[in-house]
């Protein structure tokens, strides 16, 4: 008939099958599932349900994934730590030692120890495992190598464990034993205990809702569906009609045409879009997937900058929270697996980092502690002044006991005499056949005579000047002059109160 249609087909009558809209729908769902776990075997990661491949480099396009292991990374390659001995109940900082070298100075030629431990953190942060090759050079370890490359496989070969690795530009593809590896693995197992699952894998919907949104809200303000309002008219409009239109609105843009009427012909009318920027706002979306995300990685919201519900207790709190369930269990898991670093005989060495250093930033909480500390004996403040990067002092070393605490079960001190009072005559001490004070020059004693005269001379004036009884006057020179007597009397020096009197003016 035209259409290229057979003849006979035309003839068959038109038959409605009420089922086949189900059937072709469950064909698409079940082409759908094909079609994404194709994608997934062939260019990795797991197909969300909103569509968006979650692998771990299309993980970091969500800004509260990327925030969160940041965060983490850098505040555990930023703890400062060594190399220790413990001897008895003593415990010895070994800053040369080899592994500490490696661990907390410079691994490689081509890293720092800050730039690998931030690596092993971000990669175990997204992968859930990540590598180090150990270099043994004369029976210590020498250098340490990141694996970025694809991830090893765990194989046993005649009884003992080995790594295959296809290799990277800086290690070559081999099979490696097991003590040429130092493996950290994240908190999330997989069904073989000696490997770790991605927690990318495990919350691929939530990062891949949060990539979505983001894509969603730039698609839709890149396809201009953002306009606050249109004209509307059922009649048909020539290019004519829409440029006076378009002419007639320009002329009327700008804020010196600001509040003049606009007059619409040809039955257009104007119409407000329903759906507003408000309306596409994504706000309450975003932050339901970042405390998501946040929960995942335990990061605590005002660290990735969500002041929301925010507060100076819980902020403040924060930087703790950070320190106590994020960066201590990870500084644990890290000094396990570098023990593999000892060799034999030093089974009595061990890593430590010090997550003290956490509140590095917190200066009066670090001094507090830091008074806290050396008042109880616990630190001397040498050891202090060390971890501000300040020299020492001389007698700084000693521990410091506070005098009001003792070791429980000791004996008490008996409390010193009470020094005896001086009853003894300033007659007898002169007379005394075995006084030991001997007479001194009358000048030693010049300074208290002219204080207690011009204390005297001013005290005559005022009551002359107000006209006080004199019996007051002569009462106070008394209690002036009788201590400068005794004192005399003590020295051996003679006193002469009338001359002094005089001089007074009494």
């Amino acid at each position: 008939m035209g259409f290229g249609i057979p003849a006979a087909t035309e003839r068959q009558p038109v038959r409605l099958n009420p089922f086949g809209a189900l059937r072709d729908a469950r064909e698409k769902r079940a082409q759908d599932a094909v079609d994404a776990l194709a994608q997934a075997f062939f260019y990795g990661g797991n197909v969300s349900a909103t569509g968006v491949r979650v692998t771990p480099e299309t993980a970091l396009a969500s800004v509260a994934v990327a925030a969160c292991i940041e965060v983490r990374a850098e505040t555990f390659s930023s703890l400062p730590g060594g190399v220790f001995r413990k001897e008895d109940r003593k415990r010895i900082p070994l800053p040369d030692h080899p592994v500490a070298k490696l661990l907390f100075d410079r691994p490689n030629d081509l890293m720092t120890s800050l730039e690998m431990w931030r690596w092993k953190q971000l990669r175990e942060d997204i992968t859930g495992n990540s590598y180090l090759r150990i270099v043994w050079n004369g029976g210590q370890a020498a250098e340490l190598w990141p694996l970025y490359g694809e991830k090893p496989q765990i194989k046993t070969q005649g009884g003992k464990v080995t790594y295959a690795y296809r290799g990277d530009d800086f290690t070559k593809a081999d099979s490696y034993p097991a003590s040429a590896i130092l493996h950290f693995k994240g908190p999330f197992v997989s069904t073989s205990p000696y490997e770790a699952r991605s927690p990318i894998d495990l919350v691929k919907e939530s990062i891949g809702l949060s990539i979505a949104s983001e894509q969603f809200f730039g698609r839709f303000l890149n396809n201009g569906n953002h306009f606050p309002s249109y004209l509307e008219t059922d009649s048909s409009l020539t290019k004519k009609d829409a440029d006076a239109i378009t002419e007639q609105l320009g002329s009327t843009a700008g804020i010196f045409a600001a509040g003049q009427m606009r007059i619409f012909d040809r039955g257009l009318k104007l119409k407000q879009n329903a759906m507003s920027l408000k309306d596409a706002d994504l706000t309450a979306q975003m932050r339901w997937y970042l405390e998501q995300i946040c929960r995942l990685y335990r990061v605590p919201l005002p660290i990735v900058q969500d002041w929301t519900h925010g507060t100076y207790t819980n902020s403040e709190q924060a930087g703790l929270w950070l320190g106590q369930h994020v960066a201590t269990p990870i500084c644990r898991n890290t000094e396990a697996a570098s023990r593999k670093l000892f060799i034999p005989g030093e089974e009595a060495l061990y890593t430590k980092f010090n997550v003290d250093a956490a509140l590095r930033g917190d200066y009066q909480t670090r001094t507090a502690g830091y008074s806290v500390l050396i008042n109880c004996g616990v630190m001397s403040p040498n050891e202090a002044r060390a971890l501000e990067d300040m020299d020492p002092f001389d007698g700084g070393d000693e521990h410091r006991l506070p005098l009001n605490t003792a070791p429980a079960g000791a004996p008490l001190a008996a409390e010193p005499p009470a020094p005896a009072k001086n009853t003894v005559k300033a007659e007898e001490v002169i007379t005394a056949p075995d006084a030991t004070i001997t007479p001194r020059d009358a000048a030693h004693l010049a300074p208290l005579v002219a204080d207690a005269v011009a204390r005297i001379r001013k005290r005559v004036d005022q009551d002359r000047a107000s006209q006080r009884d004199e019996a007051r006057t002569l009462e106070f020179a008394d209690r002036v002059l009788a201590p400068l007597a005794e004192a005399h009397a003590l020295a051996g020096v003679p006193f002469d109160r009338e001359d002094i009197e005089k001089e007074c003016g009494l």
